[in-house]
């Protein structure tokens, strides 16, 4: 297994931990207090487990099992999945950090720093894309 894929999967782990532990949160508020959770604590559970855990998890293992692609072929770019691996990870906790904060404080600075994250989990995905076309695209049609 490549040093990239071991990353994102234990990257992966970890968004899981954080994830629940936030979902335990919410719901020992709700349960326990009668505190219904903020939105913005319900959108950074959710992008902590469906992007950080599921969506590197994702990747980690494509990155892993998909074959590399015969000699003949363009070389693989393996900078394609660093970028991927940097930008949905500080895309993530940046956007988990925002919503986290901005459920208590309306500060400007948290609602920028969520969508810096968003953007970034979104160009994250597109690198991921991209480290992974050529080990997918088929053979060439004609």
């Amino acid at each position: 297994m490549s040093a990239i894929s071991r990353r994102f999967l234990a990257t992966a782990a970890a968004f899981l931990g954080c994830g629940l532990a936030l979902g335990l949160w919410m719901l020992v508020g709700r349960e326990l207090r009668g505190v219904w959770p903020s939105p913005w604590l319900v959108s950074a559970h959710t992008h902590l487990l469906l992007v950080g855990t599921i969506l590197s998890t994702i990747l980690g293992t494509a990155l892993w099992l998909f074959p590399r692609p015969p000699r003949v072929a363009p070389p693989l770019q393996p900078w394609l999945g660093e970028v991927a691996y940097w930008c949905l990870t500080l895309g993530t906790t940046a956007r988990a950090i925002g919503e986290v904060a901005h459920a208590s404080s309306n500060a400007a600075a948290w609602r920028l720093l969520t969508v810096i994250g968003g953007a970034l989990q979104l160009v994250g995905m597109g690198f991921g894309v991209g480290a992974l076309r050529a080990r997918v695209r088929g053979p060439a049609l004609g």
